[in-house]
């Protein structure tokens, strides 16, 4: 349906129209699944599963490891991804003396459907992979985020995941904000956007207010955290980056240029940078020490 459709419908029928874009909205895209190098790296990984409970039957995270010693980095992809999108990033980690687990979101890659089945999930039910693989795979020592992923870490933040540093790719910074621009480009006006507003926060079980990451870091204590943003990404906004390192107390903003929202995965320097980031904290005076007596308890 085109912006006029829209428009129409939207005169005609708000209330199908709210529901139409809510469920556009938290619809996960399904695009290319991993391409061969992805592929090999998912062959390579001890692969086993993770389970998120709550909202009827228990539900299976796919979890794949790399690694045997040092402390673990969990990879959280974004919106549509998957783990064998962070196959740049596993040899550089794993070098730099690193455990690496990365894994499928609920309703992504090799995971089971989310609560709403297959074609609907959210960034609640991103989150909740993510402390699943946490609890199964810790204790964590690090998280690298891409995209939405990074607002389901701050939202595991919020609930107490606790890390010693944390890298943000690309992370949005307001929910509202991202929706109000898709509306916007659809020619829906704010009418339909607090209906379909009203009716998710039913079934997410929060408001969207909750959703604010640069808020996040204002009321809670929140890791040393590296935020990398590209001036010319298209799908989220260079601004949600730098509010985001401008929120959290001490973080590092890293802007790129030319590298939009993917290709900012496969750089070297955002790679090394980001390498160097999750190293320097591993090896702060005294965490060496901290880390390896909470791997001895975890294994004991």
């Amino acid at each position: 349906m085109g912006r006029l459709g829209w428009q129409l419908a939207e005169l005609l029928y708000p209330a199908g129209v709210a529901r139409a874009l809510e469920h556009a909205w938290f619809r996960p895209p399904h695009g290319n699944g991993p391409d061969g190098a992805g592929r090999e790296l998912l062959d390579r990984a001890r692969a086993d599963w993770a389970l998120v409970t709550g909202q009827g039957a228990s539900r299976r995270v796919r979890v794949y490891r790399w690694g045997n010693t040092g402390p673990t980095v969990l990879l959280a992809h974004g919106w549509g991804g998957h783990a064998a999108q962070w196959q740049p990033l596993v040899a550089p980690l794993l070098a730099a003396g690193m455990r690496v687990v990365a894994f499928d979101a609920l309703s992504h890659g090799g995971s089971d459907a989310g609560a709403r089945g297959a074609g609907q999930t959210s960034v609640v039910e991103m989150s909740h992979s993510l402390l699943a693989t946490a609890w199964h795979a810790g204790p964590i020592h690090a998280v690298i985020a891409h995209s939405l992923g990074s607002a389901a870490l701050a939202l595991a933040v919020r609930e107490g995941l606790h890390l010693q540093a944390a890298v943000m790719i690309g992370p949005p910074a307001d929910m509202h904000t991202a929706a109000s621009a898709l509306a916007w480009r659809l020619g829906i006006g704010p009418g339909v956007l607090a209906r379909m507003q009203r009716n998710s926060e039913r079934w997410l079980g929060m408001p969207w207010s909750a959703f604010n990451v640069p808020a996040i870091g204002r009321a809670r204590p929140v890791p040393p955290t590296l935020v990398i943003h590209d001036r010319q990404d298209k799908e989220v906004g260079w601004e949600s980056g730098a509010a985001i390192a401008g929120a959290w107390p001490g973080a590092q903003l890293m802007a790129t240029d030319g590298l939009g929202h993917r290709r900012v995965l496969h750089d070297a320097q955002v790679i090394a940078r980001a390498v160097s980031f999750i190293h320097g904290a591993a090896n702060a005076p005294g965490l060496a020490e901290a880390t390896r007596r909470m791997q001895a308890q975890a294994d004991a």
